[in-house]
């Protein structure tokens, strides 16, 4: 509670101290601010979609596009590895740095684009298979998985990387 002491003045009429309570004022305070701390939106968790190939049993299996088809196993020291197709030998794995993701991707999608008309609906789209090595960095997936949003890849799953990819990244 505020108060307030005036001096008294000499005179007949006598003057008393002005006391103000500011209890209520205190009480709008707390309520604005609880007010205000209720109806704000807080930051929304930013999560990325993603979406993995289905597990279960498949009525038409999907039909494997080797010239549209890029494999990208991101590995140690933020180095990618990665092959067109299938891997038919170790001298068809080629190594780059992941600041090199982009051109890589760019580059297949081109060549994807190019194909003759000849080639079904689904050879002219490219899809890419994410193989991330033991040894890999996440910041390195992220950066793949970006990669496919940015260059407006459609179709990419991340799967486990095989045997022969891992002897074919040794040689």
């Amino acid at each position: 509670m505020a108060e307030m002491i005036l001096p008294q003045k000499s005179g007949k009429r006598k003057l008393h101290s002005l006391k103000v309570d500011l209890t209520p004022m205190v009480d709008l305070g707390f309520l604005l601010i609880t007010f205000f701390m209720l109806t704000t939106t807080l930051a929304r968790p930013n999560a990325m979609e993603l979406n993995m190939p289905y597990d279960g049993p498949v009525d038409n299996p999907p039909i494997f596009v080797d010239e549209a088809t890029i494999t990208l196993i991101p590995s140690k020291d933020h180095s990618l590895h990665y092959y067109n197709g299938l891997l038919k030998s170790p001298a068809d794995m080629h190594v780059a740095t992941m600041k090199n993701a982009r051109a890589i991707i760019l580059r297949k999608k081109s060549e994807v684009a190019a194909l003759p008309s000849s080639f079904s609906a689904d050879a002219h789209k490219l899809h890419v298979l994410i193989k991330p090595d033991k040894t890999c960095k996440y910041e390195d997936v992220v950066s793949l998985l970006d990669e496919m949003n940015i260059n407006d890849v459609r179709y990419y799953a991340i799967v486990d990387i095989t045997a022969e990819d891992v002897s074919a990244m040794a040689q």
